[in-house]
C-alpha cells in the first residue's frame, strides 16, 4: 500500500470500526474535540449515556477534523469504572499522533477525572511519527 489516501482511509476505518465496538459496549462515552492552539475550550463536546438512550451507544465517527479529538469510553461496574481513553490528531487533514490509555477509578470521580485530564495536552506535546511542525509557545505554556 503505497498511496498515503489510501493508507488514511484504510486507517480511519480500522479506527473508526473499533471505536464504534468499544462504544457499544460502554456504559457512557465522552467525546471532546480540542484545538492545539486553545486546549482549555473545546471545540466540540458530547457526552452520550447507554441509560438515558436506552440502547447501546452508536457513534458516527467522522475523521473531518483539524483538531485533536479524545474519546472516554467508560464502563461502570458497581462503584467502580473502568474506561479506555483514545485520542487521535489530525493536522493538514493527516494523522499526526495517536495514543491510547486504559484507567480505573471509583464512579463519582469519573467527572471530575474527565474534566481535569492533561492527558490531552500531554499527549499532544509529544508529537507524533507524521508531526513534522512545532508546537506554539502558548499551548506548551498551557500543558505546564
Amino acid at each position: 500500500m503505497q498511496d498515503p489516501q489510501e493508507m488514511k482511509t484504510v486507517m480511519a476505518d480500522l479506527i473508526a470500526r473499533e471505536l464504534k465496538r468499544l462504544a457499544t459496549l460502554s456504559d457512557i462515552v465522552v467525546y471532546t474535540l480540542y484545538d492545539p492552539e486553545m486546549p482549555d475550550e473545546p471545540l466540540d463536546f458530547s457526552l452520550l449515556d447507554r441509560e438515558e438512550l436506552g440502547e447501546s451507544i452508536q457513534l458516527d465517527i467522522d475523521f473531518a477534523f483539524e483538531g485533536v479529538a479524545l474519546w472516554y469510553l467508560c464502563r461502570r461496574e458497581g462503584d467502580a469504572f473502568s474506561a479506555k481513553k483514545i485520542l487521535i490528531q489530525i493536522r493538514d487533514g493527516r494523522f499526526v499522533h495517536g495514543q491510547v490509555g486504559d484507567f480505573d477509578g471509583f464512579w463519582d470521580e469519573f467527572p471530575q477525572y474527565v474534566s481535569e485530564d492533561r492527558w490531552v495536552r500531554s499527549a499532544v506535546l509529544q508529537g507524533g511519527v507524521n508531526d513534522d511542525s512545532e508546537f506554539s509557545d502558548q499551548f506548551a505554556a498551557a500543558a505546564e
